[in-house]
């Protein structure tokens, strides 16, 4: 049973945003963090009541909600003195250290642009390529300050005074009135991984200064994923003194070496103990999906375990003096006779996927079977009806599911237009009509050359909505078929039909 990271009351409010018609994308931004990313299949989850125990969730009253709206907005406005007391990098106090006020009563940046900090004069959504290679630059060092509102270095005032770095302040509301949903989805969609940001409207003296902080990604690099303006697809953008350009050679291998090393740090010490112990005294425990294993046994742990088991994966066990030992005392048990064990899924092939379905199995992640559809097949028709309903998803939901994959786009438009009503059926002549007739009287057609399993799979083609028929013996038919028909061209009627058999019984309208 894998661990939930989501809790009830989270559960709660995301169903009633749900109800108010809040799109996976924007609910996303109130509940991601920088240590538990919420990712839109787990909204989907919730909606379809497929999460873990969200089921028994009831949606969170308007009134709860519009609260959770509102201190989310305030949250995200004019730092108050409230936040003076945070120690946050994105604090009151934090951020006023970076300004002094000068003899001449300018407000000014102290710190200077370093690869820490970049100024902008002012906000705008018209040109968010400046400030998108800001964030990635930021994410890809050790993260750092945007602030909107301060003047960059060299700039002259009216009478050549010099006003680098000063505060000048917002120009207009276009920052502070900004939907952090919004700043949210505009990051998310150009880069991959996806920076943490923070954002607040800090008074500086007498003005409005934009303060959008960004956390230093500890899956560098963030790396763009496609054209916007001077942003190229591919780029990877890094902050230097003074300036955020793409990234020079010698510093990407520095942060891809560091990051092996540091995956090497974190992997190392377990590999010395599995060693140790050899194959017969350890197990590996998986704490997201519960389980222990050793390649030949599996034990499921209970649910209660887990979260307790859980500040290990979040890193609050160290073995320092007086750090508490974990101590796990009770029985091994066997799964109940109404609970069965989690199938995992492990490299899955059109052949497999097509077995799936001819044989009606009832995967644990039929999701992943969708996703195979989108994301690895090319140009085949696949049966999506019937792991769509394993996974309770609706035709709205298996369509959102489609389009939040990172398959190719044409394969998306492709795949939601196979789900329309009756997308399989093509009106069977000659021969296969023939047949037709006689599947539908209750007689199946031998099947011993790939012309003959071309022509049965033509027939279920045209199998009319209104038809009856005992689905087992369908089903067996078309298994004959497909070996059958093997690499013939056969293959593509015999792939359809199977697509024609998952529209009449599985579809949501069936």
């Amino acid at each position: 049973m894998a661990k939930r990271s989501i809790t009830d009351d989270e559960i709660a409010l995301i169903k009633a945003m749900q109800i108010r018609g809040f799109k996976n994308k924007d609910i996303q931004f109130y509940f991601n963090r920088p240590d538990r990313p919420v990712n839109s299949g787990r909204i989907s989850g919730i909606r379809s009541e497929t999460y873990g125990g969200s089921a028994a969730v009831p949606a969170a009253p308007n009134a709860a909600l519009d609260s959770f709206l509102a201190a989310h907005a305030d949250g995200k406005k004019h730092l108050t003195s409230s936040s003076a007391h945070s120690d946050t990098p994105w604090s009151h106090n934090r951020i006023a250290k970076c300004f002094a006020k000068g003899s001449d009563g300018v407000w000014r940046l102290v710190v200077k642009e370093s690869d820490h900090f970049e100024c902008k004069a002012s906000f705008g959504f018209k040109y968010q390529g400046k400030w998108l290679r800001a964030i990635a630059a930021l994410a890809n060092n050790d993260g750092g300050y945007i602030f909107f509102g301060v003047n960059d270095k060299d700039v002259k005032g009216p009478k050549g005074e010099d006003l680098s770095y000063a505060v000048v302040g917002l120009d207009n509301n276009e920052f502070a009135s900004a939907d952090p949903a919004d700043l949210a989805t505009r990051v998310k969609s150009m880069f991959d991984p996806t920076p943490a940001i923070q954002i607040a409207v800090a008074k500086i003296g007498e003005k409005n200064v934009g303060v959008l902080y960004v956390h230093r990604h500890d899956s560098r690099p963030v790396i763009a994923t496609k054209q916007d303006g001077d942003i190229k697809e591919g780029d990877i953008f890094y902050r230097y003194p003074g300036q955020s350009s793409r990234i020079k050679y010698s510093d990407l291998r520095a942060m891809l070496d560091a990051r092996d090393a540091e995956a090497r740090t974190q992997i190392l010490p377990m590999v010395e103990r599995l060693l140790q112990l050899g194959p017969t005294r350890s197990m590996i425990t998986d704490l997201d999906e519960g389980i222990m294993a050793d390649g030949k046994r599996t034990i499921q742990i209970d649910q209660n375990l887990i979260e307790k088991l859980t500040f290990i994966k979040e890193g609050q066990f160290s073995e320092t003096d007086g750090a508490p030992t974990l101590r796990l005392i009770g029985e091994v048990q066997p799964i109940d006779g109404t609970s069965k064990a989690k199938q995992h899924l492990g490299v899955l092939t059109r052949a497999d996927f097509l077995a799936a379905f001819l044989d009606q199995a009832k995967p644990d992640d039929p999701k992943e079977y969708i996703r195979f559809a989108l994301e690895v097949a090319t140009n085949e028709r696949l049966p999506l009806h019937y792991f769509s309903r394993l996974a309770k998803l609706d035709n709205e939901g298996l369509m959102e599911f489609i389009n939040n994959t990172n398959g190719p786009s044409a394969r998306k438009k492709k795949c939601i237009k196979w789900l329309k009503p009756n997308a399989a059926y093509q009106a069977a002549v000659g021969k296969p009509k023939g047949i037709l007739a006689e599947i539908i009287a209750g007689k199946l057609p031998t099947i011993s050359t790939p012309t003959e399993a071309s022509h049965a799979a033509q027939a279920i083609l045209a199998l009319p909505s209104s038809a009856t028929f005992e689905i087992g013996s369908i089903l067996t038919l078309l298994k004959r078929c497909l070996v059958v028909a093997g690499t013939t061209s056969a293959i593509s009627f015999v792939r359809r039909a199977i697509c024609r058999v998952d529209e009449l019984k599985f579809s949501s309208s069936s």
